[in-house]
């Protein structure tokens, strides 16, 4: 039976409550008929949102592993406003686990209700659990879910998209998407999206294909100009949060030349400076694919290499509130005292090794 990961890739705010939203919330995947742990977000405090720059969260962050089968995947969003956030996320992570239940429950018992959408049931399920949470100091959305049939996971590479936004430079590929809308106390309405990238196994080349987004990936260098010139420095930027955002005005000129470059220093790949066939590679799927085959070695300061920048994007992930480490693939001082920090909040062994156990909480 074909395998395939499931990655929330970011959440995005359309529309803000308030001029900064403070976000927190739980995603739940039900794999068949068995609900998987709800996954609880952000690790610490809270996800900020509002001013450019600020409106999309790239999260990176796997919620299913395993075979094709039906799934059905659901989100709780809460916007801060007063109170214990971390009660409030043990909170709501308890409200979505029940409606999860609730919901494989109520389509497992009882004549007929087989026959009813199982969407419809968890929606269900999800509103009546959301309803008790209304004693929170903060203000929850309205939940949202999103079935998503074994034949549309198979099928997920013919539908990946890109989300751009022209006031954020992140860039979000995506396959699926959930909206979770509410007003707050005042009347304000507030309007984010949480992406879902399927990956069936068995792609070619490894990792993400490239997306058919009618721009393509022609060779360009310094002097080009264009659409695909935007495309790569919107990439650019996703992969190297760490760096001052690129202008994406659709000019190679010498930022750009440098920016290049660095890149694909960090890939190991040959620097020129040129976005050809390689370098559009690692950026659309190639650089994942890597990472993903480089494993889980135990990794300390002074290790390099592939599976170094995959735990760099994992800690970005994991925590959010700390400056963004580079995705260079140099396990340095910087990169040690993230994973202290994340080992400090996991409780797990602060010794700043990267060993099963450190790795295991990353993947969670």
């Amino acid at each position: 039976m074909a395998d395939v990961k499931v990655v929330w890739t970011g959440l995005e705010c359309r529309i803000r409550q308030e001029v900064e939203d403070d976000i927190f919330g739980s995603v739940q995947v039900i794999a068949g008929l068995s609900p998987q742990p709800p996954l609880k977000f952000p690790d610490g405090g809270t996800l900020r949102f509002g001013p450019p720059g600020l409106r999309i969260f790239s999260a990176q962050r796997l919620l299913y592993s395993g075979p094709a089968q039906d799934l059905s995947v659901s989100l709780a969003l809460v916007q801060h406003d007063s109170g214990d956030i971390e009660e409030e996320k043990q909170a709501v992570a308890q409200a979505l686990s029940a409606a999860a239940t609730a919901a494989v429950a109520k389509l497992t018992g009882g004549a007929g209700t087989v026959l009813k959408p199982f969407i419809d049931l968890l929606s269900e399920s999800l509103v009546n659990a959301v309803s008790d949470l209304l004693g929170l100091a903060d203000d929850p959305f309205n939940p949202s879910a999103v079935f998503i049939p074994k034949d549309k996971l198979l099928d997920a590479n013919s539908r990946r998209r890109i989300l751009q936004r022209p006031d954020d430079p992140r860039v979000v590929q995506f396959t699926d998407e959930l909206v979770c809308s509410g007003t707050d106390g005042d009347g304000d309405l507030g309007v984010y999206a949480l992406y879902l990238d399927v990956q069936p196994s068995g792609v070619s080349g490894g990792g993400t294909p490239p997306v058919d987004d009618g721009i393509g990936t022609p060779t360009l260098s310094r002097g080009s100009r264009g659409a695909a010139v935007e495309k790569l420095q919107r990439l650019l930027n996703a992969h190297m949060p760490d760096l001052h955002p690129l202008e994406v005005d659709g000019d190679f000129g010498s930022v750009t030349d440098d920016r290049v470059r660095e890149y694909q220093r960090r890939v190991e790949i040959e620097v020129d400076g040129v976005a050809g066939p390689q370098t559009w590679g690692m950026l659309l799927g190639g650089e994942t694919a890597q990472e993903d085959a480089a494993g889980t070695p135990t990794l300390s300061n002074g290790s390099r290499g592939p599976a170094v920048r995959k735990l760099q994007r994992l800690l970005n992930a994991r925590v959010p509130d700390l400056d963004a480490l580079a995705v260079d693939g140099v396990f340095g001082s910087l990169t040690e005292r993230h994973v202290r920090r994340f080992q400090t909040r996991l409780a797990i062994t602060v010794d700043g090794v990267v060993g099963p156990q450190t790795w295991g909480a990353l993947m969670l």
